[in-house]
């Protein structure tokens, strides 16, 4: 792991404007966290966080939402 990089195995804000994220995000997927955090990082001021949420297989909350233009040609396609 690059100096640079310095991912927490806890639960808190996670920095995805960071030139590292996606290197942060592969060392915790290599070690199977559930979850991490950029607590100690100096890097973890710039831009807007990411809250660290677990979803579960029955949350029904959506992801996103369409507009109802996108949605009527999207199922209108399906049928």
């Amino acid at each position: 792991m690059d100096h640079n990089q310095n991912p927490i195995h806890t639960k808190g804000d996670r920095n995805i404007f960071c030139p590292y994220y996606r290197n942060c995000l592969d060392y915790a997927v290599e070690l199977r966290w559930k979850y991490w955090a950029c607590l100690d990082c100096q890097h973890k001021k710039k831009g807007k966080f990411l809250t660290d949420v677990l979803l579960l297989p029955t949350d029904t909350g959506p992801y996103y939402s369409l507009p109802p233009s996108v949605y009527k040609k999207v199922t209108h396609d399906l049928l």
